[in-house]
């Protein structure tokens, strides 16, 4: 969204908690490395097109604007989280600003909050309101919250209004990502929640690769895993930085194998594994990614790795700092990561008193046979934003989305700074009562941005905040600015984003088909199993337990609760696909 940082890009793939308090980038994407229940019924119009309080059924309009003001203005209340962080222009605070100052002259809807609290107990104290039953207007919950709101019948069916309220231009925003995120918000067919969007394509897997290695030692690109072990084998043993030192590593990695970045997520995937994601098999049903036969042939390869000295000893005991430290030193010749990696934790090792000192070159995440890999993504959702049953005015929340999509969506004008930078530009954008991010806004950008950069014309990049800020970028790298060689990485052809663009076209990306909250077994128990998962797999990598291990926690995995899982989220599937 506004400004530009790509601690949204981070911070949004991680916990929403901290999505929700990560920098945001016009035009709804991530920045540059320039640093980046019954139903309600909708309300009657007044002849004047104004929407005027909640009416009857019987008394809806066939028509109504969606954009029309409030006249007189309406009150609507909401809860919200404090940032330390966050400056105020003189006279203003979480009460009183340019936020809500804005939506209350185009909108007229007068926002209150109910109550701030801190980041931190945040969902804690939506638990309480939960509790007691007093929910505000609109308020933002997890998966879990929103289940136990639509239970216990809280909160307003919104089909209706978001199919009367919903601008043409936010109805195709929102589903920009085929509709799964929508869909997460409904139950049993019910809009029960506006979902807030991120993309799930920014979780897409890539593979770096030290171009300057791959060189000195006439060494092929990856374009296979075979390709991949071999350049991990000989940057492990033929000196590729010339010091004379058996101190090199094929893997840059970190203890949690399945992290995006500087994880092996994306070697899972090239042996067609898919961790903790739900797969349909042959006959149509789900099944559980992390308990599936080619799990076993990734784990046997990363363990081969492991005894093979190409992965670090101790990179079980490291975070992403210590393992950037290989890069750092020159000792790392290749990593998995998604296309933000270069800017954090890569950057901080690659330019060094604003050169760069090191030739690295992105893929496409190599196969393990003859059919393409699939890079593994999640919902991208984690946090909905409800409206209380008792709302007088639940269409207030779809007409404060439309505004969000309208001004979010555009090059940053006076108009629009209003709702997010104000008089001394703080990035006050956070007190927006509603925030959604796009959903395809890099992988789009991805099929035209290279070309642009190549041709050096930005024509096709009009209107597209994020990717004008790419392109600026990408051009003044190749005018000498190495500062900007993370979004070189991504904007340059056969770049980050170009080839994010072709895992889409290609239909190379894998989504799990389980996009409901929690069921009740996995709320018990799936917290124990994944604990288990984890510490059993990094074992087996690191060699103190045998690959043929891996079986008998797939027995062990059923019998302690996986089995009634997969029965519940089975039948999730055909009540949702009846």
């Amino acid at each position: 969204m506004f400004g530009k940082s790509l601690n949204r890009s981070l911070l949004a793939s991680t916990v929403i908690v901290l999505a929700l308090a990560a920098c945001s980038n016009g035009g709804g994407g991530e920045a540059p490395d320039s640093s980046g229940s019954d139903a309600q019924t909708p309300p009657a119009a007044s002849a004047d097109g104004d929407a005027k309080g909640d009416t009857g059924a019987n008394d809806a309009p066939a028509e109504v604007d969606p954009t029309a003001k409030y006249d007189p203005p309406i009150e609507f209340t909401i809860v919200g989280q404090t940032d330390p962080n966050l400056k105020f222009d003189e006279g203003q605070s979480y009460d009183k600003n340019s936020v809500y100052d804005a939506y209350l002259e185009d909108l007229g809807i007068q926002i209150k909050n109910a109550w701030m609290v801190d980041s931190k107990q945040y969902f804690e104290k939506v638990n309480l309101s939960i509790a007691s039953g007093e929910i505000p207007d609109l308020m933002a919950v997890n998966a879990s919250q929103l289940k136990q709101l639509v239970e216990n019948d809280l909160i307003a069916d919104l089909t209706d209004v978001y199919e009367t309220y919903a601008t043409p231009r936010t109805k195709e925003f929102m589903t920009n990502d085929g509709g799964k995120q929508l869909d997460s918000a409904k139950f049993g067919g019910k809009l029960m929640a506006i979902p807030y969007t991120n993309s799930p394509y920014n979780e897409a897997q890539f593979l770096y690769v030290r171009k300057d290695w791959l060189t000195k030692l006439n060494l092929p690109e990856p374009n296979t895993m075979a390709d991949v072990l071999k350049i991990a084998e000989a940057f492990t043993t033929q000196d590729p930085d010339g010091n004379g030192k058996a101190d090199s590593y094929g893997f840059v990695a970190q203890k949690e194998i399945y992290n995006p970045a500087y994880g092996f997520a994306g070697l899972f995937n090239g042996y067609h594994a898919y961790p903790g994601a739900w797969l349909k098999d042959a006959s149509g049903k789900l099944v559980y990614g992390s308990v599936q036969p080619e799990m076993k042939n990734a784990l046997k390869t990363l363990q081969d790795l492991y005894k093979a000295g190409q992965i670090e000893k101790e990179f079980f005991t490291k975070d992403h700092g210590k393992a950037n430290e290989l890069v750092a030193n020159n000792l790392g010749g290749m990593l998995y990561g998604p296309h933000w990696v270069t800017s954090w934790p890569m950057r901080g090792a690659v330019v060094k008193e604003d050169k760069v000192n090191q030739d690295w070159e992105v893929y496409a995440i190599p196969s393990a046979d003859d059919k393409p890999a699939l890079s593994q993504i999640g919902l991208g959702v984690g946090t909905y934003y409800v409206v209380s049953k008792n709302s007088k005015n639940p269409e207030a929340a779809i007409k404060l989305l439309n505004r969000f999509i309208e001004v979010d969506t555009v090059p940053p004008t006076p108009e629009t700074d209003r709702y997010h930078l104000g008089k001394e530009k703080q990035q006050i954008w956070k007190l927006n009562p509603l925030i959604v991010v796009s959903q395809n806004l890099n992988v789009k950008t991805g099929g035209i941005l290279s070309k642009a950069v190549a041709a050096k014309d930005p024509s096709a990049l009009e209107g597209n905040v994020s990717g004008m800020g790419y392109y600026n970028d990408a051009i003044a790298y190749l005018d000498g600015d190495q500062t900007k060689w993370s979004s070189w990485m991504n904007a340059k052809p056969h770049g980050s984003l170009e080839i994010m663009n072709q895992y889409q076209e290609k239909g190379q990306f894998l989504i799990t088909e389980f996009t409901g909250a929690p069921t009740p077994t996995m709320a018990a128990k799936k917290s124990i199993l994944d604990q288990r998962e984890t510490e059993l797999f990094t074992k087996i990598v690191i060699g103190q337990a045998s690959v043929d291990e891996f079986d008998a926690f797939v027995n062990e995995w059923k019998s302690l609760g996986g089995e009634q899982i997969t029965q519940e989220v089975n039948d999730w599937y055909a009540e949702r696909s009846n």
